[in-house]
């Protein structure tokens, strides 16, 4: 785990994924997760196995972590040879502290995640501590898998359980097709207030296969953030354990890992990193296609420690089926979704948390649309060259627009005026930078 410096949020993964490798022992069977944090944990152990001799045999919850075991080197087995695991390592979209309920599956692999973890006697949840929240659905939609045929009626189904319901879909326009050749419909409910009667209500739906709220699974979260390691499990009385390993300021090393502090564990609240001198606003990041807001966005969640929500994921499915055809959406078509994105701002501040929202916002008049009800959000507006937006575009993977909208886009663009709360930053220096001069900016807007 060499080579070019990690970004951010990036490190705190990495610090977490160290930590939680570090329980694996001579002669485990162990399930492997998916996803960004997933992979620093896998690699952790390869190296163990390089470097420390480390003996144990595991189970992929998917094609590219079992590519990426083989290529570390590390032994896997079956469930036919082991029906019962010691312990398995994933990560999180969102973890609820007080009970460790979880979102997950947002990298499409939630059937044999769920499948893996609840075959093992640890379940133990690794990530960085942005992906706190008091209530699930805060941050992501609820991934839903469920079988091609009749999709259509699974998804008017769960849209009557409240939800805004897209199928997931690839950059090319295609339909997202997990490793057992499903769909994925992700589902935007809201806070989820019953998140155990939500999953029991949306199994009850023929055509379900599995959904991505993990309930009362999972035994520990190992996270890293501005506090240092935190290592949480559920309890009753006081609804959570919190001890702090290590400073996450420091540099990751290949050594044991850090001892507790103070010798025992003592209740705390969940991480909260908030950037000193930084009152909570309500964040627009907008731009065309391509200018980098997700990466902005997520990596001033990491700072700010603020609910994020990724815009298009509010868009109606036939916004998104619109998009992914290749016809450029008119103001009809966003209206609709411009309000969500309203709604999701104006719950943010009902409930004083700060918030940031990626929304490209092209339009003044669908910026007055964000500041409707007396909201007054600073709008970030990432800029820069057609042609890198160009590069950018032809590189993304896994998104439904293509690239041959970006000409739209830049045409319906109308920059922010001098008269708008906006800050104007150019996207062309290292995401770090980016965050930096943001962040910068925010302490006299």
């Amino acid at each position: 785990m060499t080579g070019t410096p990690l970004d951010p949020a990036a490190n705190l993964k990495q610090q977490a994924a160290i930590k939680a490798a570090a329980l694996v022992q001579d002669g485990m069977v162990v399930g492997l997760g998916t996803g960004s944090t997933a992979f620093f944990v896998v690699a952790e152990l390869g190296r163990r196995i390089r470097e420390e001799g480390l003996r144990f045999c595991a189970i992929p919850t998917s094609d590219a972590t079992e590519a990426q075991a083989r290529e570390e080197g590390i032994p896997l087995t079956t469930f036919g040879a082991h029906p019962e695991l010691d312990l398995t390592i994933d990560g999180a979209d969102e973890i609820e502290p007080r009970t460790l309920n979880l979102v997950k599956g947002r990298g499409g692999a939630l059937l044999r995640e769920k499948i893996v973890a609840s075959a093992a006697k640890q379940f133990v949840i690794v990530a960085d501590s942005s992906k706190y929240v008091d209530h699930l659905g805060t941050l992501c939609p609820v991934p839903v898998e469920v079988i091609p045929f009749g999709w259509e009626n699974v998804a008017v189904n769960l849209g009557r359980l409240g939800a805004h319901v897209a199928p997931r879909k690839t950059r090319d326009g295609s339909f997202y097709l997990t490793d057992e050749k499903n769909l994925i419909m992700d589902c935007v409910f809201g806070q989820i207030e019953d998140p155990h009667k939500l999953g029991t209500d949306i199994h009850s739906i023929v055509g379900v296969v599995e959904h991505g709220l993990f309930i009362h699974m999972a035994t520990q979260a190992i996270t890293a953030g501005v506090d240092g390691i935190q290592v949480i499990t559920p309890t009753v009385s006081d609804g959570l354990i919190a001890t702090p390993v290590a400073d996450a300021s420091q540099p990751v090393t290949h050594t044991a890992p850090a001892p507790n502090m103070n010798g025992k564990s003592k209740t705390v609240l969940p991480p909260q990193p908030v950037a000193e001198g930084i009152e909570k606003h309500l964040l627009v990041i907008m731009g065309v296609s391509g200018g980098g807001k997700t990466t902005i966005a997520e990596g001033l969640r990491n700072e700010l420690g603020w609910p994020f929500q990724e815009g298009d994921d509010l868009h109606p499915a036939a916004n998104v089926a619109k998009m992914a055809a290749g016809i450029p959406l008119d103001d009809e078509d966003r209206w609709p979704w411009l309000a969500r994105c309203q709604e999701w701002l104006s719950h943010c501040k009902q409930e004083n948390t700060g918030g940031i929202l990626t929304c490209s916002a092209l339009k003044r008049s669908y910026r007055d649309v964000l500041r409707q009800g007396g909201l007054n959000p600073v709008f970030i507006y990432l800029h820069t060259t057609e042609a890198t937006l160009v590069k950018r575009l032809k590189n993304r993977k896994g998104h439904y627009m293509p690239s041959s909208l970006l000409p739209s886009q830049l045409q319906t663009l109308e920059v922010p005026g001098e008269d708008e709360r906006a800050i104007s930053v150019s996207a062309d220096t290292s995401p770090a930078e980016t965050i930096a001069e943001i962040l910068s900016d925010l302490k006299t807007a």
